[in-house]
């Protein structure tokens, strides 16, 4: 590949000694295998899966990513640069969290604009694809940087993207004055590029260049080859709403999931604030203004398959720069009684059953109500501890992207918990765009009890359901 262009760097922390495998959880589902709908999957065992034992820590490798400029990666288990034969994405990592950063503040400024746009000018920036779901600039806008940035850092006969939105919309007669917006929010992000560590363009990209860098996001994935994994605003409606959403970028290689960053830029420090809508934190916030300089929301969470840890640092858009001494390790919650557990699952219907769900939660014992939370933010929800249970169960029909659960699986995969479909088989990334052979539904836990018990209740009560 071609050669990492960065403008800046930091230093990395040093990591805790605690991991996730010393806690005693896996840090990726066994790899069961087998199938089955409506009765116990061959995939899952009888019994809990044992924790896998805890891995040696790797040595720390200074990797070279630029000219004169060296990022402290420490891995346990050798999973870059760290031995054990397993390839080193450090640059790959270090870009996608610096580019996802830049994403966040695109969001950021789009959605500000949204919130004080006049309610009764009509759309006010939202528009409806084909399928009626919504779209805004900042999904296009998001789209067009990421892909012009990884293009600058690897080169652009070396990228090859996966995701969600396609040209058609400002490409026609009718979306220029969207196109102009879209251009003018791009701009407008890159140009202060070097702030997060990489390259600004020698000018503003025109509309023809943005269209083209939407359009280079055409990969369809499969088993093998190298390819990366966009949702540039998971979430939209959550976006339009003022609350939760989630940038998520992930890297495939040979159908496997390597590494995954997550922008969630309304995610409150204080996990209490998770069961309020962001509007009334943003009221809240200014009745009484967070301390100046204090992380009190919005974070950029990243892991690396292997290394059995997974990271969070605060946006750069609201601390003005990027340091990695600002980094801090993420650890699934320790909770392993349903009583104490908080699950989460989609706020809309129409995403999953909530009947479904509700009678799963009452049969493993779970008392607490659950977490109804826009987007990938339920996935850094549990990587991060605030909660122990994800359910997912789509109604008949209705097919999951890839671009909707790469990045989070992994990061909750190394931060010590489990992520699996209902017969307890690992997610396969390896089949397209879709999540090919999906058994019944996702279910993702802070540890191996819980995902067990919620296998279980899957088996007992799926012939009763109506999904």
């Amino acid at each position: 590949m071609g050669g990492l262009r960065l403008s800046a760097w930091a230093a990395a922390p040093s990591p805790s000694p605690s991991s996730a495998a010393a806690r005693g959880f896996p840090r990726s589902p066994p790899d069961w295998r087998g199938s089955g709908r409506g009765r116990r999957s061959r995939c899952a065992p009888s019994s809990p899966p044992s924790a896998s034992p805890a891995l040696s820590l790797g040595a720390a490798g200074r990797l070279r990513v630029g000219a004169d400029r060296e990022w402290l990666w420490d891995c346990r288990g050798g999973g870059l640069g760290g031995g054990g034969g397993k390839k080193d994405y450090a640059k790959e990592m270090e870009a996608a969290v610096r580019v996802v950063q830049v994403a966040c503040t695109l969001c950021q400024r789009v959605q500000d604009s949204l919130l004080l746009a006049d309610p009764g000018s009509g759309s006010a920036g939202v528009h409806s694809k084909l399928d009626r779901s919504p779209v805004t600039v900042a999904d296009w806008g998001v789209q067009a940087t990421v892909s012009w940035l990884l293009s600058d850092c690897f080169g652009d006969e070396s990228v090859s993207i996966v995701a969600e939105e396609d040209d058609k919309t400002l490409s026609s007669s009718d979306g220029t004055a969207l196109l102009e917006s879209v251009v003018s929010a791009v701009n407008g992000c890159l140009v202060e590029a070097p702030k997060y560590g990489l390259r600004s363009p020698e000018k503003d990209l025109g509309a023809h260049d943005v269209l083209q860098a939407i359009r280079k996001c055409s990969s369809t994935g499969g088993p093998k080859g190298r390819f990366w994994v966009l949702d540039p605003v998971d979430g939209t409606l959550g976006f339009v709403r003022g609350d939760q959403y989630a940038i998520a970028l992930a890297l495939i290689e040979d159908g496997e999931v390597v590494l995954g960053v997550l922008g969630c830029p309304n995610y409150p420090m204080k996990k209490e604030w998770l069961n309020y809508h962001q509007r009334y934190y943003r009221l809240m916030s200014k009745v009484a203004p967070p301390t100046s300089g204090s992380w009190n929301k919005g974070c950029v969470m990243y892991a690396h398959k292997g290394c059995g840890q997974a990271w969070m640092q605060p946006l750069v858009h609201d601390f003005g720069m990027l340091s990695w001494h600002n980094s801090r390790e993420v650890q699934v919650s320790s909770v392993s009684d349903p009583v104490s557990a908080t699950f989460c699952e989609p706020v809309e219907k129409a995403n999953s059953s909530h009947s479904f769900t509700a009678g799963l939660a009452h049969s493993v014992g779970l008392r607490n109500q659950p977490l109804r939370v826009y987007s990938m933010v339920k996935y850094a929800a549990i990587a991060r501890g605030d909660a122990e249970i994800f359910m997912k169960f789509a109604r008949a029909g209705y097919k999951e992207k890839i671009w909707d659960h790469a990045a989070g699986v992994v990061i909750i995969q190394e931060a010590g918990g489990v992520v699996t479909d209902a017969g307890g088989c690992p997610l396969d990334f390896s089949r397209g765009v879709y999540l090919e052979g999906l058994d019944r539904g996702i279910i993702a836990c802070s540890g191996a009890l819980l995902h067990q018990r919620i296998l279980q209740a899957v088996d007992a009560s799926w012939n009763s359901s109506t999904l």
